[in-house]
């Protein structure tokens, strides 16, 4: 995958980054048609219009460092079975992906990777650039615009994009610092090496983690 095509995917993967559930519904609608991304699309703006609610500490899981609150997971589950996943389907893919994305989350700020209000708004603007100069897939361009559509006007979505990206952008700069890391320690790797590492990593620390559903 091409590194626009990384940075769009997280538009669409506001429940995440990179681009792991975005290949789930990208392949889904290549191989059955039309996936339709509304009802995602108003758990967004839902979110957006009650941020208490969604700030609120109603948890799902807690780690021995990191916690995930029932509304990540909300849409995370809408999100997966907008692929054509089965309820059941949906909620185990979306737990794994929200334990990995908590705890990876947890590691980057460990490691010094807070962000700026600065930073966040010029990253989500130079995404708005790439989406409102239509260099993405038209695939990506038609699920965006679903979305987006969902929001009483384009600006309440990209309001919202900025404050997910508080959190997004921490795991963003700490996946790239790793990706840079093992790249220079293995220069002859390939994308599928890297990958495969990467997908390791972030399954040890949801090991040292040990999930736990809150009761």
């Amino acid at each position: 995958m091409s590194k626009k095509g990384k940075v769009i995917s997280a538009v669409v993967v506001v429940t995440g980054c990179l681009a792991l559930a975005g290949s789930v519904v990208q392949n889904n609608s290549q191989a059955n048609g039309k996936v339709s991304l509304e009802g995602f699309g108003k758990v967004l703006k839902k979110e957006y219009k009650n941020p208490e609610e969604a700030s609120a500490k109603n948890l799902y899981a807690k780690g021995n460092y990191s916690e995930i609150t029932k509304s990540n997971m909300k849409k995370a589950i809408v999100y997966y079975k907008s692929a054509g996943m089965s309820n059941e389907e949906a909620e185990k893919e979306a737990y794994k992906y929200e334990k990995e994305n908590a705890a990876l989350y947890t590691e980057a700020i460990k490691a010094g990777y807070e962000v700026t209000d600065e930073e966040v708004a010029d990253y989500v603007n130079n995404i708005r650039a790439e989406y409102e100069g239509k260099k993405v897939d038209e695939t990506s361009l038609k699920q965006i615009d679903e979305i987006i559509a969902q929001f009483d006007s384009p600006e309440d979505y990209w309001k919202y994009e900025k404050t997910i990206y508080h959190e997004l952008l921490p795991m963003i700069k700490y996946n790239k610092q790793l990706e840079k890391e093992y790249n220079e320690k293995h220069a002859d790797a390939s994308e599928e090496d890297w990958e495969k590492y990467f997908n390791n990593y972030k399954s040890e620390l949801v090991e040292k983690e040990d999930f736990k559903l809150v009761k």
